[in-house]
């Protein structure tokens, strides 16, 4: 006669709702994913350990259940109304089935009429931290037998594992997407930074218009208005020149490009320019790349941009502030890899130790409450995407300080 085995002591409390229980599944973002090795050895260790041929891990969805891993089955999913992994839903428990055939509940399953044709079924219930079965482990026959206690317990610990995979999956995604928006806060930072740099930049030429055209106005011969109209359209020309130069660096590329990081540097300037006078910063550039890199050239852009920015403010007690550009193509030391060098270099305050190892770190600012702190650590990871090497010397030496940063940018061969 057929044997339904149950377990009397551990498992959880049965889920209240079937609703929170698909909810609850749907959380992991599991379902339809592609194979993983770490799902694909726990179905190898189940049918080693308890001898048979077929062994799964279950997910049971509203109206089927999917095998995230199969071993010895050839299809990927099969009705819920068929399975007897669902089974385990309202106990919590493990089932075992010692004879298909002999079982009520699944002597007419197409499962044990047809293929498969399981006999034989022993499935420990995969559980969720708030107690919900979300499928299980599962190990199939197709003769008769039964299962020790032991093997029962190594399938209850293989289920756990699944559950610790699960976990961990949502774990990655759930910081994949806390990154993903510190980026997004960055880039909007970035963004803010510019657009106040572009406002310095295009209100002193509109004021000149105000004035001219004012004077134009009350010039008290036609050619004086003509000088003055002329004047004020240059004026025109560079508050267009400004637009046209932000929105071109802007508009974010889907495939790297060939780009002269020179011209993203003088547009760098170009929008700090105003800010750079003000402050009497004196900037040096040179500009010695003679093959074009292949990047992202609004992600460099933007690298730069952080760069100069961080250099400024650096430069705030400085006597005589001076920032250096260096651009040029070499060859990697430690690699023997062709690429660009850029190095962007101040003589302001310089780091110390601490703010030095937490350069990278997310939310770490010296500028508060105007720094977000992610500044530095979205550039690198900009510059990993490049396989861009970086390196920074920083002094606080009251004869030589100021700091140093130095990218390697190898060519895409």
């Amino acid at each position: 006669m057929s044997v339904v085995y149950q377990t009397k002591k551990g498992g959880a409390t049965p889920p209240l709702s079937e609703e929170t229980r698909l909810a609850a599944l749907d959380a992991y973002s599991i379902l339809d994913s592609l194979p993983e090795q770490g799902y694909d050895d726990i179905t190898a260790l189940a049918s080693f350990i308890c001898g048979t041929p077929i062994s799964l891990v279950s997910l049971v969805a509203s109206d089927r259940q999917w095998f995230k891993s199969k071993l010895g089955l050839g299809v990927s999913e099969t009705p819920r109304n068929q399975s007897f992994c669902a089974c385990t839903i309202p106990t919590a428990q493990p089932l075992i089935v010692e004879d298909a055939r002999l079982d009520p509940r699944f002597a007419n399953n197409p499962l044990v009429l047809g293929d498969p044709n399981i006999r034989f079924y022993a499935g420990a219930p995969i559980i969720a931290p708030g107690g919900h079965i979300l499928g299980t482990v599962c190990v199939i026959d197709t003769q008769p037998r039964t299962l020790t206690d032991a093997q029962l317990k190594a399938l209850e610990s293989l289920a756990r594992q699944v559950m610790a995979l699960l976990e961990l999956r949502r774990t990655i995604e759930a910081n994949a997407r806390a990154a993903e928006t510190m980026r997004t806060v960055e880039k909007l930072a970035v963004v803010g930074r510019l657009a106040s740099a572009v406002a310095h930049e295009i209100n002193n030429p509109l004021q000149s218009m105000t004035n001219l055209l004012h004077l134009a106005g009350s010039a008290p011969t036609e050619p004086l208005k003509d000088v003055y109209l002329a004047q004020t359209l240059d004026e025109l020309a560079r508050v267009s020149h400004t637009i046209r130069q932000t929105l071109r660096f802007h508009r974010q590329s889907e495939s790297p490009v060939p780009t002269r990081l020179g011209e993203l540097v003088e547009s760098v300037l170009e929008l700090f320019r105003v800010r750079l006078e003000q402050c009497r910063i004196a900037v040096n550039v040179s500009d010695r790349q003679k093959r074009t890199l292949l990047c992202y050239r609004a992600d460099m852009h933007q690298v730069i941009a952080n760069l100069v920015s961080n250099a400024f403010d650096a430069l705030a007690a400085s006597p005589s502030p001076r920032i250096e550009v260096r651009i040029r193509d070499t060859v990697s030391p430690s690699t023997g890899t062709a690429g660009i060098r850029l190095i962007v270099a101040d003589n302001g305050t310089g780091m110390d130790a601490l703010t030095q190892s937490r350069l990278f770190e997310p939310f770490h600012s010296t500028k508060a409450p105007r720094g977000t702190g992610l500044g530095l650590w979205v550039s690198k990871g900009v510059l990993d995407k490049h396989h861009a090497a970086l390196s920074i010397q920083t002094s606080q030496s009251p004869t030589r300080h100021g700091t140093v940063f130095s990218i390697f940018l190898p060519f895409a061969d």
